[in-house]
């Protein structure tokens, strides 16, 4: 799999942010840092608080295009409204259509050496078996 899942976590004590990331982690596998990939950076923030100079309206955009380490960051801005769990997985499914999207019509404008149609097909099955393993959940 290309598709890292990283993240910032800005405020502490954000249990559901660190439980769904640690979810899509285990989905989505090790990452091979000598092929390209892309890195999805999750923000989170309290409203008004830690995290809300930087994080609070970013949506999800394209990052940084590494060069030397064939890495294409996109910022993930988590919604500080998601109440619980079956709210924040939902949310990720849709968040993963937009990185695929970002990454298809984004990367080639940046760098055309980059795989940017398969990398977004990876994140593509990467949602595939997100919604998989949200509908064995229950």
């Amino acid at each position: 799999m290309s598709v890292k899942v990283g993240g910032i976590y800005v405020a502490g004590g954000y249990r559901l942010d660190n439980q769904v990331c640690g979810e899509l982690r285990q989905i989505s596998g090790a990452v091979d840092p000598s092929d390209y990939f892309v890195d999805l950076c999750f923000m989170t923030y309290t409203p008004g608080g830690v995290g809300s100079d930087y994080a609070a309206g970013t949506g999800i955009r394209p990052g940084m295009v590494g060069r030397k380490q064939k890495r294409f960051i996109v910022d993930v801005e988590v919604p500080p409204d998601l109440g619980d769990l079956d709210a924040y997985r939902a949310w990720m499914a849709t968040a993963l259509a937009e990185v695929a999207a970002i990454v298809r019509d984004h990367l080639p404008t940046k760098n055309k050496s980059y795989p940017s149609e398969r990398l977004a097909s990876e994140v593509d099955e990467l949602r595939a078996r997100w919604n998989v393993h949200v509908s064995e959940l229950g």
